[in-house]
């Protein structure tokens, strides 16, 4: 069905539009190709860009985190720092701390430092005025610090900047913390250090990436953006993904995720970049050569369309006048003269209308002969009971002469033609079909070199059943012609009768039908009592013939859907009829 539009084109039509089909699916393919493909190599290509900057930033946070943490060392490690600590009783011990404070964290102006001792001192390289080193005391991150190993260090991530002159225009810091302990001893001192975070985001401001620090807990540590600072990662990019790097769908547009380790603290790098900005030129460029391509294929269309059409012009013209031939104009021609294969067969339609039109006048011609030599034979046609008596005459001769068996078959030719020229009954008792059954199948087994056995299974009581004449002998013949034409066999008839119908089946073990010549014959036997009616209506019925489409079409006239046939047949197996015919309607009839 999904054809039946293109099988209504015309030629030209078909043309044209296999041309453009083989023009434009190849077209569509390539640029199927190219598109995925360098989509791939973008997307590619995208991400090791991504992947790249993130550990250029990874590589500098290392090394801001490195110099906390070598200051933190260098604190450790400081024997003059220890001894001073050791002498809480002593007037300079705090300036000399001080100053040794600042000295170590010189290198870094932004680096702030905080000593607590345990016996409830304090030393800082900053003013007290800004901040008191023992608020440090009442954070909850505090009592962490006395149960670190020697030499660990403590990463608290991001915290308000406690130093109020520096908190305007450096809200957040870094801190760390770590215990100063010997191997066995208890620790002599805390040490905090912190720095701006601005120290991570001036790095992250100037790049096209979107770049968050993260802490363990998915908590943001540094972003552009002091507002996304302390907020849960997760939560706002509302998805989550494990791969790295990827693509991910995130505000209504594809981002790509980029995510390293920081190897000091359990923090993580976080990279999101839109896609469609580093994809926008090589999109663009490839926007531009499919825009070019797509102009140069419509033209090439409108110029392939063009010159078909001009090709085809004179087909055209010659499927017009055929279609004027079709509908009895047989003076018309199409003229159509040139030196290729379309000229040539213009002029060869033409020469063909001419000797058609001959042919017509002889035909006439013919047929009024044929019509005086039907009359001249009508008047010598012999009478079908001369044939009936001289028939009986030889069976009489026949059985005088004791030749019984020839006899009877001659008496079963003489009853066949009887009843075939004679009757005019539509409905006989079934037992009357079933006779002229048995005589046809006599006298084929006569004239054939194989015999065919056959057997009739029905009940006395349904012998007296009306149906429609010669609806079996068309079966049989069909058995004997196409089952049986190389072999002989086995024909089985078989009535029997329900409430509501009689079936009448026969069977035979003959060549049987293939697949598709048993779908072809079905597909015959499916037309409505109302299609029938209408194709007798156009002279187009089959009353005339034989065989199991006259059958079907007669009886479907009669009973329309309250008949069924059914035919079974299986190649070198044999083939099923099968008749169900209504009782109600049979027993209307019964005196018909």
């Amino acid at each position: 069905m999904k054809f039946n539009f293109f099988r209504k084109l015309s030629l030209r039509q078909k043309l044209i539009a296999t041309s453009i089909g083989c023009l434009m699916v190849p077209t569509l393919v390539m640029l199927y190709n190219t598109s995925f493909f360098s989509q791939q190599i973008i997307r590619e290509q995208a991400l090791n860009s991504a992947n790249q900057s993130l550990s250029i930033v990874q590589y500098q946070i290392h090394g801001i985190i490195e110099e906390m943490v070598e200051v933190s060392n260098r604190v450790q490690f400081n024997d003059e720092l220890k001894s001073l600590l050791q002498k809480p009783d002593e007037p300079l011990v705090q300036l000399s701390v001080t100053i040794l404070l600042e000295q170590i964290a010189s290198a870094r102006p932004d680096i702030r430092l905080t000593l607590l001792t345990k016996d409830g001192r304090y030393y800082s390289n900053y003013s007290y005025y800004e901040f008191a080193p023992t608020s440090f005391r009442q954070q909850p991150w505090f009592e962490q610090i006395a149960k670190l190993a020697p030499f660990e260090t403590l990463y608290l991530g991001v915290q308000p900047n406690y130093l109020k002159l520096q908190a305007e225009e450096d809200p957040y810091v870094i801190m760390t913390a770590r215990a100063l302990t010997e191997y066995t001893s208890e620790p002599l001192a805390y040490l905090i250090v912190s720095r701006t975070e601005n120290t991570v985001s001036d790095i992250i401001d100037h790049l096209a990436e979107d770049i968050f620090l993260l802490d363990q807990n998915q908590q943001i540590l540094s972003h552009r953006d002091e507002d996304n600072i302390g907020k849960n990662f997760n939560a706002l990019i509302s998805t989550s993904t494990s791969v790295t790097p990827e693509i991910i769908h995130l505000n209504g547009e594809n981002q790509i995720y980029v995510s390293l380790p920081v190897h000091y603290a359990d923090w993580s790098l976080v990279s999101l970049v839109p896609y469609e900005q580093l994809t926008d030129k090589v999109n663009g460029f490839y926007r531009s050569g499919l825009l070019l391509q797509i102009v140069f294929a419509a033209g090439f269309l409108l110029v392939l369309t063009y010159l078909l059409s001009k090709f085809t012009k004179p087909i055209k013209v010659l499927g017009d006048v055929a279609l004027r031939v079709e509908a009895g104009d047989m003076q018309i021609r199409s003229n159509v003269r040139a030196g290729d294969e379309v000229g040539r067969l213009g002029k060869s339609f033409d020469h063909m209308l001419d000797r058609i039109s001959e042919m017509i006048e002889q035909v006439k011609l013919e047929q009024e002969l044929k019509r005086q030599a039907e009359l001249a034979m009508l008047q010598v046609q012999i009478n079908p009971h001369f044939l009936f008596n001289v028939l009986s005459s030889i069976r009489l001769k026949l059985l005088m002469k004791g030749d019984e068996e020839n006899a009877e078959l001659v008496g079963s030719l003489s009853s066949l033609l009887r009843t075939t020229l004679s009757s005019q009954q539509e409905f006989v008792p079934l037992l009357t079909e079933l006779e002229i059954t048995q005589q046809y199948m006599d006298l084929m087994n006569f004239s054939l070199r194989h015999q065919i056995e056959s057997t009739i299974e029905i009940k006395d009581e349904l012998h007296m059943e009306t149906v429609p004449r010669f609806i079996l002998q068309p079966i049989i013949e069909n058995c004997y012609k196409h089952g049986f034409s190389k072999r002989g066999g086995f024909i089985s008839i078989r009535v029997e009768k329900t409430r509501e119908a009689l079936h009448i089946s026969i069977e035979d073990d003959g060549a049987g039908m293939t697949v598709e010549a048993l779908e072809r014959v079905n597909d015959r036997l499916q037309p409505s009592k109302r299609e029938i009616m209408e194709r007798y209506a156009r002279n187009e019925g089959t009353s005339a013939g034989i065989g199991l489409t006259n059958v079907y079409e007669r009886l479907k006239l009669i009973y329309d859907d309250q008949f069924q046939m059914k035919l079974e047949s299986e190649y070198q197996v044999g083939t099923k009829v099968v008749f169900v015919l209504p009782t109600s309607i049979m027993e209307g009839n019964h005196h018909v």
